[in-house]
């Protein structure tokens, strides 16, 4: 089962992924996903599927844009599901549109994120819903 603390450290290790720590996107995927898992992101709905697209669409978001996930406001844990709430902060790398807004390089923004994870019966995500929603009035660290 999918616990608080292996939860915790699934951001940590997203986190320390999107910071460049050398493990890179691929490590986490296969530590955390079943092989056809499926990260479907909104407001954009796309539907990446398995690890080659999923590592794909991380490591574009990387080439735009430094993410680090913040700690969870709200999480919610059952056998076979994970939900949560949290701020998400971006830097951005260079000039870029991201939830319909222009953003300059160098600057900064945060959106709230409300995930909803499918857990397989090996503990590994098996479907994952990226809820994220910005609003100019949230302020990144």
């Amino acid at each position: 089962m999918i616990t608080e603390e292996v939860y915790k450290q699934y951001i940590a290790d997203f986190n320390a992924a999107c910071a460049g720590d050398g493990t890179g996107f691929g490590a986490f995927y296969d530590k955390y996903y079943e092989p056809d898992a499926i990260f479907e992101y909104i407001p954009m709905a796309e539907k990446n599927k398995g690890k080659a697209i999923t590592v794909s669409f991380w490591e574009k978001v990387y080439g735009l844009m430094e993410e680090k996930i913040q700690d969870h406001t709200t999480l919610l844990i059952d056998e076979k599901h994970v939900a949560t709430e949290a701020p998400i902060d971006f830097r951005c790398k260079k000039d870029l549109e991201w939830v319909g807004v222009k953003h300059k390089a160098g600057t900064k923004f945060r959106l709230m994120m409300a995930g909803f994870y499918h857990v397989s019966p090996n503990d590994k995500f098996e479907y994952v819903h990226v809820y994220s929603i910005y609003n100019p009035a949230y302020r990144p660290e």
